[in-house]
């Protein structure tokens, strides 16, 4: 099963209860709360084909943490960059000060987070190799 494009019932729960959103054109778009929509699904109102699809920088916020990925759930210097510019915004829009920042996840590991940035604190971005 390829994840990105196809999603299955057991992951239906969990795209209900996270706040995704992708960053398309440089504009911040959520999907509709309690949306059991895959990031793929959403995109298509957009007419996205595979390949812009693969390049956008999407994520969620969950449980007091924001996580980022594109094409394959994978991250790179550009998207860190991307992702980091709209997290400030991302965070008004859940209501949170304090979350934790990742990029990455790893679907043949039931979909573990991959790499922990570090922190946004109260309007300040705090990364953990800052310590």
């Amino acid at each position: 099963m390829d994840y990105r494009y196809e999603t299955d019932d057991s992951a239906r729960d969990f795209h209900r209860n996270r706040r995704a959103f992708i960053i398309l054109n440089d504009e911040l778009l959520f999907l509709p709360r309690n949306s059991a929509l895959s990031h793929y699904e959403f995109c298509q109102m957009f007419n996205l084909d595979r390949d812009e699809f693969n390049s956008l920088c999407r994520g969620y916020y969950f449980d007091g943490r924001v996580v980022f990925y594109k094409d394959n759930f994978v991250y790179d210097e550009t998207l860190i960059e991307n992702a980091l510019h709209h997290l400030p915004e991302i965070c008004l829009h859940v209501e949170d000060n304090v979350v934790c920042i990742y990029f990455g996840q790893l679907p043949e590991q039931d979909f573990a987070l991959d790499y922990f940035y570090g922190w946004y604190i109260n309007g300040d971005i705090i990364p953990t190799d800052s310590f």
